[in-house]
């Protein structure tokens, strides 16, 4: 995969959110063509996670929808390392975080309150992967010895996806969705910076850490409940 040009992709997704939002302006004079709606995961609940998400639709007729998808992960794991032999503690933070936007096409088949629908959709992710050490190395408990490494990231995926739509009450409505997604991320080149205080001839080192690309394709969504409001 060639390099993955983020001010095009910028472009692409500040276009799509302007036609979407426009559309959403324009179509405010008709009634129940807009929904909002967030998502709730029943399988997986990661510990230190944060993970808002919501969606918007615009329905250009009863059949077909417009959606905007933007959702923020952020993950959090800390560990302390104890020394050997004594009572000094050190401590390793990891944190990621990624910020998506998504703009997709659906295509209902409404039946009285249950609507089963169908599309695709593209996104665009962008990020950060820190990692900061106090008084150890990763593995061992060292007392004048600290770290951090920061690396940017940025994504694009496409995915395919299936769900259903069911009135509860007036405009209110639950549903859940399944489906298959392909994610292609790259980390951009970073920095590893190390302070030793112990050292005598270079104390404070940077090194830069190499850029490298991975790619997943899987099953996404699976459990969730996604609860929204007509408008």
């Amino acid at each position: 995969m060639g390099e993955i040009n983020q001010k095009e992709m910028k472009k692409i997704i500040i276009l799509g959110i302007t036609v979407l939002l426009t559309s959403l302006v324009l179509g405010q004079e008709d009634t129940k063509k807009i929904t909002a709606e967030s998502q709730f995961n029943l399988v997986r609940l990661n510990g230190g996670s944060y993970l808002p998400n919501l969606k918007f639709r615009y329905f250009l007729s009863e059949k077909t929808a417009l959606r905007l998808g933007i959702n923020y992960t952020s993950l959090k794991n800390r560990i302390e390392i104890n020394e050997v032999d004594g009572e000094g503690v050190g401590s390793v933070e990891k944190t990621n975080s990624l910020l998506d936007f998504s703009l997709g096409f659906e295509k209902h088949f409404r039946e009285d309150k249950v609507s089963p629908y169908f599309g695709a959709e593209f996104s665009i992710s962008t990020g950060n992967k820190n990692e900061f050490g106090s008084r150890t190395d990763s593995v061992t408990f060292i007392p004048n010895y600290n770290y951090s490494s920061k690396v940017p990231v940025f994504g694009l995926g496409l995915h395919f996806f299936t769900g259903v739509d069911v009135d509860l009450y007036k405009n209110l409505y639950v549903g859940t969705e399944l489906g298959l997604a392909y994610k292609a991320i790259q980390e951009k080149k970073g920095v590893y910076n190390v302070k030793d205080a112990s050292s005598l001839t270079d104390p404070d080192v940077s090194t830069p850490i190499s850029a490298k690309k991975t790619t997943t394709f899987q099953l996404v969504n699976m459990g969730i409940v996604r609860l929204g409001w007509r408008f």
